[in-house]
């Protein structure tokens, strides 16, 4: 059986009087990868944060192997003031360069050294020259792997200059870099693109240290993990599997314990109703029994203090129309920046639930708002429907005041509102969302991401809409929080486009695709399905599109060399330009086969997997193409010119 890599044995942490987590105790075994879920407020930061060592238990004890490499990734990933991308790799190397100094260290030492401790220092030096053997003896390839493992070109940029998404990224490449045998990461999809998520997704399946997985990507549970841990209450309880194994054993779990409460609460009315009689003689039997009544009460009570699933939905507009918006060869580019939409045509249909998929900075929220008509188009026009109603939430969720109230922001100093299905107090309506009454009179600028979200998601399904725009939804938005949405989403009679990097999320809620195609024109393409179907699709379409592939023998890199003798050259150097083309030709295929690899999601995910060895391969290959490239430039060049 494997050894224990970190646990907790019997942890307890208060805030107050509130125990965020109360007795807890679990293991992490080496080689296992467990994802951890709960509520937003359940604790699983708190947990994050006692791993970490930056808070300490009220009683119990974190332990963590002794000798294990650990690495940790917070949601929010701090840096040295004014530090490079370089500097913040480098950082993550500090074991490593340690080790080289020690080697040297060692090496000067031993000259003076004799007897027993000569000994010590040549086997501590065997130690130190295996882990060098393992890691390299030089730096820098490692850190020219991880840049090109996540992306980063720019190595001299400094890192709190950067977005979130690019801060995520150096992180990543941080915690990749120290090679680590536990490895813990609280939210590590949260602001990267859809190509760094599946490269993350790679890295993690083929991880083989023990890992921890707090995130709300169900995809990524999915794909990942081997065990599901669900925080509430204090307490977690263990569901073997990924996320989807976790959801049938939750589901017949519950279906089990509803059973049971309802044999509890059958039970407790024929009590209650032999309580109501009245016992004829108050024996220490009856009082025993009367006891008895009064816990089985309790019990139900506790039993039955579930959260009631809400019929949450948006409400639909009154626009019968089926064409809502028609965008004709519209193109947007902001001054001296690059093309972001490259002639789009684009229709969006009554009933359409439209996922945009494509990299950051890539234009998704242009695009939105080029469609709103919040920004121009440079060429092309929008036509919408002259009645149509549109309700939007933007990314930086602007739409909230945060000198007001939580009620304020909803309902406007109104008492009562109308949800479509008939009216209800506004702040009986807040509760549904996770805002009870006592709270409700908060300034909304104190309000967490997911509490601002939620709040935002209240106000727009009062609004009747016959275009519902969300950009990026599913921020910070708990498991249970993201099934209520999909479900209101699912239901919604009117047109929808949504931005997220919630790939679970767009696969439930999604109809069509609309993907970033960065050498297409136009630069984006529309698929029908979600966006778990747009590689095949896009190959199928590829296919169809391209024109038939002409027999005979593969044509090199560069044209073959004619057979007849040219003027200007003798024999022997016309021979030599063969050779020389045919070189650059077989080069230039490998460099091609390198890069290939190099960008592979699985190029650098252990220290033998392949792409080491190819950046180390391209180099070779780039040094033998300049003095050839030099040469046949001056061969081509006596040809040319007699």
């Amino acid at each position: 059986m494997p050894s224990i890599a970190l646990s907790l044995i019997n942890v307890t942490k208060r805030y107050g009087s509130t125990a965020i987590l109360d007795g807890l105790s679990f293991g992490l075994f080496q080689g296992e990868k467990v994802g951890l879920i709960g509520r937003n407020g359940a604790g699983k930061s708190t947990l994050f944060r006692l791993l970490t060592g930056d808070e300490i238990p009220d009683s119990g004890e974190v332990v963590i192997t002794q000798g294990l490499r650990v690495a940790r990734l917070s949601q929010e990933p701090h840096f040295a003031p004014g530090a490079s991308i370089r500097q913040a790799l480098e950082a993550a190397l500090s074991d490593h360069a340690a080790l080289l100094a020690r080697h040297q260290e060692i090496h000067d030492i031993l000259h003076g050294s004799a007897g027993d401790a000569e000994a010590r220092l040549f086997d501590e030096l065997q130690n130190v020259e295996h882990l060098l053997h393992h890691w390299g003896w030089d730096l820098t390839p490692r850190l020219k792997a991880a840049a090109t493992m996540w992306g980063l070109a720019d190595l001299d940029a400094e890192v709190e200059s950067l977005s979130g998404g690019w801060r995520k990224r150096v992180a990543l490449a941080q915690a990749w870099l120290k090679e680590p045998d536990v490895l813990v990461l609280d939210e590590p999809t949260n602001h990267l693109d859809p190509e760094q998520v599946e490269r993350l997704e790679a890295w993690l399946a083929g991880f083989e240290g023990a890992l921890l997985l707090i995130t709300h990507d169900r995809h990524l549970l999915d794909a990942v993990v081997s065990r599901m841990l669900e925080l509430e209450d204090g307490a977690l309880r263990s569901y073997e599997g990924g996320y989807s194994d976790y959801l049938l054993e939750k589901s017949d779990r519950e279906f089990r314990e509803a059973r049971l409460t309802e044999h509890m609460q059958n039970r407790l009315r024929r009590e209650m109703a032999w309580l109501r009689r009245g016992a004829k003689a108050r024996t220490r039997k009856s009082k025993l029994r009367i006891q008895e009544v009064l816990d089985l009460k309790d019990n139900v009570a506790e039993r039955t203090r579930q959260e009631i699933r809400q019929g949450l939905a948006f409400a639909k507009g009154d626009n019968r129309s089926d064409a809502l918006v028609r965008a004709e060869g519209i193109r947007f580019a902001y001054q001296n920046g690059p093309e972001l939409l490259g002639t789009l045509d684009l229709g969006l249909q009554r009933g359409m639930r439209i996922a945009l998929l494509g990299p950051n900075g890539c234009g998704k929220s242009t695009l939105l708002k080029v469609l709103l008509g919040e920004l121009e188009p440079t060429a092309g026009s929008v036509a919408r429907h002259p009645k149509l109603a549109v309700t939007a939430i933007s990314q930086g969720r602007g739409e909230l005041d945060g000198r007001r109230s939580v009620l304020d922001n909803l309902a406007d100093r109104a008492a009562i509102v109308d949800t479509g299905n008939g009216t209800v107090l506004a702040h009986v309506y807040l509760t549904r969302f996770g805002f009870p009454v006592d709270q409700q009179a908060r300034p909304a600028s104190t309000l967490s991401g997911g509490e601002r979200n939620r709040l935002l998601m209240a106000k727009a399904m009062l609004n009747p809409s016959d275009l519902l725009v969300l950009d990026e939804p599913t921020n910070d938005l708990d498991i249970p929080t993201l099934q209520n949405l999909e479900e209101a989403l699912s239901g919604f009679g009117g047109t929808l486009v949504l931005v997220s990097h919630d790939r679970f999320f767009l696969d439930q809620v999604a109809t069509h695709t609309l993907a970033w195609n960065a050498a297409g024109s136009p630069r984006w393409e529309l698929y029908e399905g979600p966006p778990t179907t747009v590689r095949s699709l896009r190959e199928a379409r590829a296919a169809e599109q391209a024109p038939p592939k002409a027999e005979g023998p593969r044509a090199s890199a560069r044209p073959a060399p004619d057979k007849p003798k040219k003027p200007g050259l003798s024999q022997k150097e016309q021979r030599r330009l063969a050779e020389v083309e045919q070189a650059l030709a077989a080069l230039h295929g490998r460099l091609e086969e390198l890069d290939a690899t190099l960008a592979a999601p699985t190029a650098f995910l252990r220290p033998d997997s392949p792409g080491h060895q190819a950046l180390k391969d391209r180099d070779s290959a780039q040094s033998e193409l300049e003095p050839l490239e030099t040469e046949w430039l001056e061969l081509e060049e006596k040809r040319s010119g007699d």
